[in-house]
């Protein structure tokens, strides 16, 4: 049976995974990676979700969960066994990422519940891209930006060569407004414009971006080093990837999906790509 996966997160090591998963004609339920050991545990969680609900994987098999539902939240706790609501309330979407939220505020996902951390800059709007332990970068959409914002003290500064519609993304880019060439910079210089194909950013750990460049029906992985402008691009399997993706010292994970490797995770190591769930055989197709 084919298991659709959607709405993939990593947690920031890149040791743990978590997507809504299901089965033909099944419906989206919570799942969970554990990539700590020599192969991945994979376990399914308690309750039902549809595609718009948020998940961002925990250590020991758990997971949050976020919905949105006209003007209301809920966020909670999920398990093999059981669900336990956290905080729910009404208010602005709400945006996860790893155990922070943004909403109208910055706040902590804690067991108590939101735990405040920071206001938003003015104009600013979630999501938010955690650039450091205490850092979280944020878009302005009708004003000078992006901006960052210090959850310790709640200070915020514009980012270099900050314009009014540019956009953080993840790795800390960021991406010019719409309207004009594509166009990223990094720290305030251009980057990344001998690179051809359409280019997604997918995630960092401070010293390198992963970056999927789709060029016609196929996807390709790209590994930007922002010190020296290196761009690497590792041989993988033809298909598709996800929209995001976690470092785990040199091993690079991002979803994966193609006829013969559906809803799997492709592992980039320095000698060579692993899938999981592997590559199966099908009529018409030869062996991997």
């Amino acid at each position: 049976m084919t298991t659709v996966r959607v709405g993939w997160r990593f947690s920031a090591d890149g040791r743990y995974a978590a997507c809504l998963a299901a089965g033909e004609g099944d419906v989206l339920r919570p799942e969970v990676w554990d990539f700590t050991g020599p192969d991945p545990l994979v376990r399914p969680l308690a309750s039902a979700c549809d595609a718009t609900t948020q998940i961002s994987p925990l250590d020991g098999e758990r997971a949050l969960l976020c919905r949105n539902d006209d003007g209301r939240h809920r966020i909670s706790l999920v398990t093999q066994s059981a669900e336990t609501t956290l905080t729910a309330g009404r208010g602005p979407w709400m945006h996860l990422s790893g155990d922070l939220v943004t909403g109208d505020a910055i706040h902590r996902v804690t067991p108590h519940g939101l735990e405040r951390l920071a206001a938003l800059p003015p104009g600013a709007s979630g999501p938010g891209i955690v650039l450091a332990p205490r850092l979280v970068g944020l878009t302005r959409p009708e004003a000078p930006g992006p901006v960052v914002l210090d959850l310790s003290d709640g200070s915020w500064e514009l980012m270099p060569g900050a314009v009014t519609g540019a956009r953080v993304l993840p790795g800390g880019l960021v991406g010019m407004p719409p309207g004009g060439p594509p166009q990223f910079r990094w720290r305030g210089r251009p980057v990344l414009g001998g690179l051809t194909g359409r280019v997604t950013a997918l995630g960092g750990d401070g010293a390198r971006i992963a970056l999927r460049v789709e060029r016609g029906s196929r996807s390709r992985l790209a590994v930007f080093t922002p010190s020296t402008g290196e761009v690497a691009e590792p041989a993988i399997p033809d298909g598709v990837l996800g929209s995001t993706a976690a470092f785990a010292g040199g091993i690079v994970r991002v979803p994966f999906s193609s006829p013969r490797a559906p809803g799997s995770v492709l592992s980039v190591r320095p000698d060579g790509v692993r899938l999981d769930p592997p590559a199966r055989r099908l009529a018409g197709f030869p062996a991997a």
